[in-house]
């Protein structure tokens, strides 16, 4: 997904349906790249103003590695694009808000998560399912 070649970026509104449009264009080297820049999206939660939901983001995390692993292959590709793409997102410093504007800069990461959430909610679900039982059986 090259954020810089998007000439749309500035043009659209974010809501579930930008999400889902946006999700589509993902690909295996974008999940590729989303957890070789893991550690600048863990920068990025440091802020306090992700505190309120930054245990969410840790679990997309680690339903994206889960995929990439293939220890846990049950989340369907449209639930992983869309996790793939809100995470590229909030690790992209130039999006639709950039970051440096204050308080605005994180309300359109935190939005496109929230949306995201809401997409992917029993996939979600489906997956604390399955981890818990794997924590259980070990």
């Amino acid at each position: 997904m090259n954020w810089k070649k998007n000439k749309y970026r500035n043009k659209k509104k974010i809501d579930e349906a930008y999400v889902k449009a946006e999700s589509k264009k993902v690909s295996d080297k974008d999940i590729d790249e989303t957890l070789s820049r893991q550690q600048q999206l863990l920068n990025k939660l440091k802020h306090k103003k992700w505190d309120h939901i930054k245990t969410e983001v840790y679990q997309l995390i680690e339903m994206l590695k889960a995929f990439k692993d293939k220890t846990y292959t049950k989340t369907p590709w449209k639930s992983i694009s869309a996790i793939t793409f809100t995470l590229l997102y909030i690790i992209n410093p130039l999006d639709l808000a950039p970051d440096f504007i204050p308080f605005i800069g994180y309300l359109d990461d935190i939005s496109i998560l929230t949306f995201c959430l809401k997409l992917v909610k029993s996939d979600i679900n489906d997956f604390k399912n399955w981890k818990e039982h794997q924590e259980a059986i070990n």
